[in-house]
C-alpha cells in the first residue's frame, strides 16, 4: 500500500544507479526496471557527495518510480540528503541500514506524509525490528543487504545466511500486509547462472524480487520471478478439476483448499504480468 491506501503494484526488478553518473539516468529509466534507485551511497565516494546530490533534479524527467538511496541516518550526508530532496519534491526514498520506525518517523516528518520508503535491511538490529519496520505505515516493501548485513555480523556472507535473513523478512511483509521483499543484487554481473540460482533461491525463501545493479539483470530478474508456463498449465489444471472445492488428485498430487487458491492466486499473477506487458 502507498501511504494513502491505493494499492501499487510491487517492484521486482529495481534498478540501481548512481547519482554521480546523471548521464546514465534517462538510459536507467528505459532500460526495463520498474523503478529506478538513484545512489547517493555505496556507489559514490566520499568527495563526490555533495557533486552527485546536485544531479537529483534530473530525476523529475524519469518517467518510471524514481527513489532516491541517501546515505544512512548516522552518517554526515543524511540532512543534506534529506533536505535536497525536500527542496526538490522527491518523496520516494531508499533508507539503507533501516533499524527503528523512529528513525522512519523522522523522514516522514521532514519529507512529508506522502514519502514512499524501501527500507533496506543491513544490520542484525534491523533484522530484529523487521515486523515494525514493515508495519510502518510508509514503508512500501522491505528490502535485504546482504553484504552489509555479514559485515554487521562479523562473518562470511553465506547462502544459509541469506536465507534466515530473506525467510524472515517475507513473514515480517506478510504479516504486515506488505509485498514480498527484495533480495538484494547479484555482485556477478556478467554471470547469468549464478544470477538464475539467486532468484530461484530467493522465490523459495519468500522474497518478491531481487535489486538489480546493471541492466543486464533485469530481464533475468523478471523472468525468474514471472509464473512460468509451466506452472500457469499446472494451475489452470488445478482450478479445471477442482471446480467445486473437492479435495482430489491432479498429476498425482492430492489437492485440497489451499493448494486450490494458490493455484488461483498463480493465475491471477501471470494474468497481471500480461497486462501489464500488453
Amino acid at each position: 500500500m502507498s501511504p494513502h491506501g491505493t494499492q501499487r503494484r510491487p517492484l521486482v526488478a529495481p534498478l540501481f544507479v548512481p547519482a554521480d553518473r546523471p548521464e546514465r539516468f534517462d538510459k536507467a529509466d528505459r532500460s526495463g526496471a520498474d523503478a529506478v534507485i538513484v545512489d547517493l551511497e555505496d556507489a559514490v565516494v566520499p568527495a563526490a557527495k555533495d557533486a552527485a546530490r546536485s544531479n537529483l533534479r534530473q530525476m523529475l524527467a524519469l518517467h518510471n518510480p524514481a527513489y532516491v538511496r541517501v546515505n544512512a541516518t548516522d552518517s554526515s550526508w543524511h540532512g543534506d540528503d534529506i533536505a535536497a530532496l525536500k527542496a526538490l519534491g522527491l518523496r520516494r526514498i531508499c533508507l539503507p541500514k533501516a533499524e527503528s520506525p523512529v528513525t522512519l518517523d523522522a523522514v516522514v516528518q521532514a519529507l512529508g506524509d506522502d514519502v514512499e520508503i524501501i527500507a533496506l535491511i543491513e544490520t542484525a538490529r534491523g533484522l530484529e525490528e523487521a515486523a515494525a519496520l514493515a508495519g510502518h505505515s510508509h514503508v512500501a516493501t522491505l528490502a535485504f543487504g546482504p553484504a552489509d548485513f555479514a559485515l554487521d555480523l562479523g562473518v562470511a556472507a553465506s547462502e544459509a545466511l541469506r536465507a534466515h535473513a530473506m525467510m524472515r523478512l517475507a513473514v515480517a511483509s506478510r504479516s504486515a500486509g506488505k509485498a514480498l521483499p527484495l533480495d538484494g543484487p547479484s555482485f556477478e554481473v556478467t554471470d547469468t547462472a549464478r544470477l538464475s540460482f539467486e532468484c530461484r533461491q530467493a522465490l523459495d525463501h519468500g522474497a518478491g524480487g531481487k535489486l538489480c545493479i546493471h541492466p543486464a539483470q533485469i530481464s533475468h530478474v523478471a523472468a525468474a520471478f514471472r509464473p512460468s508456463e509451466e506452472q500457469l498449465r499446472w494451475a489452470r489444471r488445478v482450478v479445471d478439476t477442482a471446480r467445486d472445492g473437492a479435495a482430489r488428485l491432479v498429476d498425482g498430487r492430492m489437492i485440497d483448499a489451499p493448494i486450490i487458491a494458490q493455484a488461483r492466486a498463480l493465475l491471477l499473477k501471470g494474468q497481471s504480468e500480461s497486462s501489464e506487458g500488453a
